[in-house]
Order: structure tokens, then sequence, then C-alpha cells
């Protein structure tokens, strides 16, 4: 390994071996995510070297042992040959054994039904070797995950610490969902999620691929469908993806173990579905759930769905908020006298009850196929489909315990995460460990590509608490062990690492948004691109959101830019594509001449007086008597407005109807026009030298800003500027600029 390389690996082991510090009476327990459920730790460790094989002894693990090849030589620079016999020091074997069996039942699919099992375990024994040994190929790659979070560095040396460790998850169901229906998610983005999961032993990924605003399956019987997509939260619209793209997703996540759950929403969330084809999948709210040829249409669908996604054993149907429209499509009372409620003879008799048979009819479609059936709880709870639907519990209200008495299996989706949150307790759910819960789930809804990149895809923290519910919690270790984990998971998934620095007055903010996760940025801004010494590939990069290719742009040198963009790069090694897409947006916004050095003095008062008639009171600081000053405390570097003023923030500042004044001091070197921008919550009165210059008393957001124009003379002014708070929270912000509405040069600014 060069120099080079070997320097970046110790940089980015750097924080984990730290965490993994060689004991005086043997090794620490490695930050593993989720906590096994039996680990021992032994007294040594077994070298990592380039002399390292993937020793595979079934055929089937093939190409799980590829997988793991790529992930070590990103983690340590060794390419590992792949051998198939004889097993030497210093290898990684790789072997399926159907006897290890998990020391508790777990709850699981199996030909169709919901039961108890105890397969699905692993073993890991590292002496002189390490031992994967797995029920079957995923419980394999589960414990090649484990392989990956032990990985130490000590002085120039990989090793992994001597250990024996025996695992099984607790239930069948981690889960994740990404939400591939109101904004476009790329295939490289989706790879980039796989790969997280597989990490940290989140098995299935729900791709919810539909909903009102766009559609982004591809259906070679429906080929008009996807068009005239739009998208919501301001992002991009979801295009449609190819059929060889979604074969290819699916072997990326089947050899990691990683299986992904198709979503077709039904009957509601349907409008992209229905824009194209309004006479199949459209209806009056929702979908006609009285219309035969629907049923047809869905039948296609899931189908050709499910002829893609074939590992998942699991299909959602949607059902979420569809609460309008049922019964009323022109064929509901044809159809309830030909149609009875699902295993009762009664017929049916209104909306609700086509709404039930609904629910049975794509149960049996998703059957055909070999899929059991999940939907969200909104579906009319009628306990005749409780054999058929495994419902998604997630909404803030405890229902979890009625399905349960009524003998449903389900999945919990926790809302918010509570302090003792797992599978078990959740949205003020208490269920116990006999019922029949097959696992838990985390929902993204909305989110844009660069947010799943940069901020879903790593936090799947949650496993912890479904793979094992009764491990002990303790939140700030489990946080200690996720961010270990971090950059080596973003290395596996995203290799080409983004840093920035403003430069020429600029400055960089960084805003973590659920829904953008976008950087902001004033002035000049610099963008370096790195692989951290991986050699033998090149970066190649886009600024415009398309996709990088071996033909895209050409890293060289470090970028400058000074407008809004977004910037999306790949490593490249003999023109493939080495993990996913590194993604990020970065807004522009002129933010040259903000202040940050202010002296505050308030608030004050006037008993009877409301905040509107303090506009005109005039008190200490405007009429040049002495006043008592704070100094202005700017909000943390990384807020996107830190010249912002926030009352609030000061002892004895917050309430209505008071007055807060802000001063500085401003340089000029020489007389000369400019202008003030101002912003306040709520009214506002400039002064400059002691003059007024400005006044505005409205109850409004600090967000508008007034321009005024001003004198500047030679040396140093004073800007007084008054804040008369109406109601609720006030604030101010304000910038000086030149006459032509641009940076002013030579301007300084202190409080004294």
């Amino acid at each position: 390994m060069n120099s080079q390389l070997r320097m970046w690996v110790l940089g980015l082991l750097y924080g984990f071996s730290g965490l993994v510090a060689v004991a005086a009476d043997g090794v620490a327990t490695p930050p593993i995510v989720p906590t096994p459920k039996s680990i021992k730790m032994g007294q040594g460790q077994m070298p990592l070297t380039a002399q390292s094989r993937i020793v595979v002894m079934d055929p089937q693990l093939e190409t799980h042992a590829a997988v793991l090849a790529q992930e070590l030589w990103l983690l340590t620079g060794w390419k590992l040959e792949t051998v198939k016999l004889d097993p030497k020091p210093g290898d990684v074997v790789l072997k399926i054994d159907a006897a290890i069996r998990a020391d508790e039942s777990i709850l699981a699919p199996s030909n169709l039904q919901i039961g108890r099992t105890q397969d699905m375990a692993h073993t890991i024994s590292i002496t002189d070797k390490a031992v994967v040994a797995g029920w079957d190929t995923r419980a394999v790659c589960e414990g090649t995950a484990t392989i990956l979070q032990s990985i130490v560095a000590k002085d120039g040396a990989f090793s992994l610490p001597q250990m024996t460790i025996k695992d099984w998850p607790h239930a069948d169901y981690s889960g994740t969902m990404v939400d591939c229906g109101r904004q476009w998610i790329p295939v490289s983005t989706l790879q980039a999620l796989v790969e997280c999961c597989r990490y940290f032993k989140v098995r299935y990924i729900q791709l919810h691929v539909g909903d009102d605003q766009g559609y982004s399956m591809p259906s070679k019987a429906f080929p008009r469908m996807g068009t005239g997509n739009g998208s919501c939260c301001e992002g991009v619209p979801p295009k449609v993806w190819t059929w060889e793209e979604l074969e290819e997703l699916e072997a990326f996540a089947a050899a990691r173990g990683v299986g992904i759950v198709p979503e077709l929403e039904t009957p509601g969330h349907h409008q992209a579905m229905g824009r194209p084809y309004r006479d199949l999948f459209d209806g009056p709210g929702c979908m006609d759930m009285a219309s035969e040829e629907l049923y047809l249409g869905l039948d296609t669908v899931v189908g050709e769905m499910c002829k893609i996604f074939k590992s998942a054993p699991y299909f959602c149907i949607g059902c979420d908020e569809a609460n309008n429209g049922t019964g009323a499509g022109p064929w509901a009372e044809v159809y309830k006298r030909r149609h009875a409620i699902p295993n009762d003879a009664q017929s049916v008799r209104n909306g609700n009850e086509i709404y039930v048979v609904h629910m049975k009819r794509m149960a049996d479609i998703c059957r055909k196929y070999g899929k059991l059936t999940i939907a969200y709880e909104n579906f009319p709870n009628d306990s005749r489909l409780k054999n058929d639907i495994i419902p998604m519990i997630w909404y803030p209200h405890a229902v979890a315990q009625q399905y349960q008495q009524q003998g449903w299996t389900t999945i919990t989706v926790p809302w918010t995460e509570e302090h003792d949150w797992n599978m078990y307790v959740c949205n003020g759910s208490r269920l116990s460990r006999s019922d029949r819960v097959l696992g838990a789930s985390s929902m993204m809804w909305q989110m844009s590509a660069v947010c799943v990149a940069n901020g879903w895809a790593q936090n799947q923290r949650r496993s912890e608490r479904t793979w094992g519910p009764d491990s002990k919690l303790d939140n700030a270790d489990l946080q200690r062990r996720m961010e270990a984990n971090r950059s080596r998971v973003d290395r596996l998934a995203m290799p080409v690492k983004m840093e920035t620095e403003g430069v020429a007055g600029g400055r960089v903010i960084r805003l973590q948004h659920f829904l953008t996760c976008r950087q902001i940025f004033g002035g000049q801004l610099k963008v370096i691109l790195s692989c951290a010494g991986l050699s033998g590939g090149e970066i190649r990069y886009t600024t415009d959101d398309s996709e990088p290719t071996p033909e895209s742009l050409l890293y060289k040198e470090p970028l400058v830019f000074e407008k809004t963009f977004v910037l999306n790069s790949a490593f490249f090694v003999d023109g493939r594509q080495i993990g996913a897409v590194t993604r990020a947006k970065y807004d522009w916004n002129d933010i040259v001449g903000y202040i940050e050095d202010w002296k505050i003095s308030g608030p004050y008062t006037v008993d009877g007086k409301s905040g509107a008639e303090l506009f005109d009171v005039a008190f200490a600081p405007e009429k040049e008597e002495p006043a008592t000053w704070i100094p202005f405390v700017p909000l943390r570097e990384d807020s996107t407005v830190p010249w912002m003023v926030e009352f609030d923030r000061y002892k004895g500042f917050t309430g209505d109807a008071r007055v807060a004044y802000l001063k500085c001091d401003v340089f000029s070197p020489k007389p000369q026009p400019a202008l003030v921008f101002v912003g306040t919550d709520d009214g506002v009165k400039v002064f400059m030298n002691g003059k007024p210059v400005h006044g505005v008393n409205a109850g409004r957001g600090v967000t508008e800003e007034d321009r005024v124009a001003v004198t500047l003379n030679e040396g140093w002014n004073q800007l007084l500027i008054k804040v008369n708070n109406w109601t609720g929270g006030y604030a101010a912000k304000a910038r000086i600029r030149s006459a032509e509405d641009g940076r002013l040069e030579g301007l300084k600014i202190r409080a004294e």
C-alpha cells in the first residue's frame, strides 16, 4: 500500500481505532451496531494483510465474496484474493451452515405464512483466521457486516480482534422506506442506501415508487406511466427508472443481504398513475375499487414489479389516507351484488366493505406472485383480513394493542422516538414479547436525493432496537458507536469525499433539514474532492444535477463557485463506477455586508402602551442619554443567519410591547453614499450619526428587509437601530452595501 493511501486509511479509522483501543488485559469490544446477542472477546489480534484471502466454502457465497473484497479494499487498500479451499492464518472464511440455530424463536415468513423459527443465525470466530458461518447467504452477509465494523488500525497495520460472536435478528422485518414518488431518487442513491442498510443489518428497503406527485416505476404494459410527473418541497420531479437499472439494483441488494420491498400505493395517493390512465387507475377521490378493469391493471403492475424484485417476501399495497371516494364509482352498486366480504358469506353493503374486498383481492394478487402483503394502518380494520394483511402501525396513538388482540401480525413504525423505544414500545403502544410483532421500520417521506444520501442513509440507528430490543439501551453509548462507524460507512457507500471552505470573503453555512440537506454560502466557495489516495482511478463530476459518467468532467484541482449549483461526483476505475454518487446542493446567497458586531440595550417598556405605540416613544439611546449596553453574541457558526439578533435569547428581553436598540460604528474611508438593509420583527427606526433616516411601524417578520439610502462621513459613523416589538418574538438584522448594492470597499464595523 502506498504511503498516501496508508495515511488516508489511518485517518479514516483513527476515531474508530481510538474507541477500540487495545486494553491492558485484552481487546476492547468493537463499537458494533446493532449489539450482538453474544460476544466474547479474546486476548489478541488477527493481522489483516495484503496476503490475507477471502475463502469461499460454498458456491452461493461467491457473489457476496466479491462484494466483501471491494469493501475491504475501500477500507484498507488491500485487494484480497478470493479462493475456494484451504483456509490459512490471516484469511477471512465464509461458509453456510444450516445447522446454526438462534437461541430464541424468530417471527418470520416461510411458504407465505408467518411463524416462529430459529433460522437466520450466524457465528463469527476470529482466532488466527476469521470464520463467518451463517444459516444462509443473508446470515453470512450480516456476519461480514460485523467484520467491517471491527477492523482496527494501529501503527500502520490492520487487524481484527480475536473474539467469538453468535448473533441473529430478533424478528425478520428490520426495514426502512424511501419515498421515490415525490422527489427524484436516482438508482445510485438507492445503492448508497443499500450499502448503509447492509452495514447496520437493516434487512429490507421499501420503495414507495408512486404517489400523487410522481411515479418512478417502469412498466412494459403501461408505457405512459410516469409521464407528467411533478414533485413536492420544490424538489426534482421523479423520473422513471429503466427496467435494467432496477434489475441491477435488485442484484446489488441481494449480494449484500438486503431485500427490496416494492410498494404500489392503492387506492389513494394514486394520481400519478391515474393521470396517464384515467379510465383504469383513477376514480372519484381514489381508485375506483368497484372496477374490474382496475384489478386487471393492478395485477399486471404488481406482476411486473415482482418480476424485478424477487428476494424480499413482501409487497406493500399502500392504503394510506384513502378516505375519500370509496364506493362512489359508477360500478359500485353492481359490485356490491357480485362480491362477498372476505371469509364471510355476507354480500358487500357499503363503500367501507368495498375497501375490505379490495384489500383481500390485492392480497390474493400479491400471494399469486409469491409475496405477503403489507399495508399502512389506514385501511379498514376488519379482523377477517388478519391472515392476509400485515399492518404497519405508525400513527402517534396506541392502536397496535387492538390489532394484536384481534390476531394480526404487525410491523412497528415509530412516529417519534421515545426514550425507551423499541419494536414493542412505540407510539404509545406497549406490546409483549409473545405478541406477533414482525419487526419495525422507519419512514422517509418527501426527502431529496441529497438528503437521503447525506443523512437518512447512514442514520440507521433504529436497527439497534429492532435487531435486539432486549439489549440494554444507552443512548449515549449508541450515539458513540454510530459516530465511530459514520466515516467508515460513508467510505463504503460514497467513496468521494467533499470538503468546502469559503474564499475571497465568502463563508459556508451548513443547513441540515430533513427535506433539503443543503449548504448555503456567500462570496466564493472552494470545493475539494478526494478519494484519499485510492490509486488506479479518477473522480468525475457534474454541476447540473446530472449523473456522473466516465465521460463527465475530470476532477484535477479544487473547484471555485460563485453561484447556486448541485455537485455530483463519483469514483471510477477502468470506466467502472465504484460505490455510489456523492451529492451536495449549494445555494449561493449574497451575504456581503451583514453586521455581526453590535451592542444591545433594553428592554424598554411603558405601562399601558402597546408595542405599536412604543414606536413614537423615545428612550435613552435615541436621546443620546446614558444607557446600559451588552454585547451581541452571534449565533453558532453553522447557523444560516449568524448575524441575526434574536432579542429573546437575552435575559429579561422576552415579552410583548417592549423596545430594544442596536448600535455599532461604521468606518468609511471617504465620504460616500451607501445603502443600509434592515429587517426587523416588528417595527424599526434607523438613525445614522444621530439623525433619523428611516422608520416603519408594522407587525411583520424579520425576513422582510427595508432598503435605506444613507450618507457616510469619512471615518467612523454611528448606526443606531430601534426595534419595537408588538407581540411574540422579536429580532433584527442589518447590512451595509455600496450605493450600487455591492460590496462597500474599506468597510469596517466595531461595537464599542
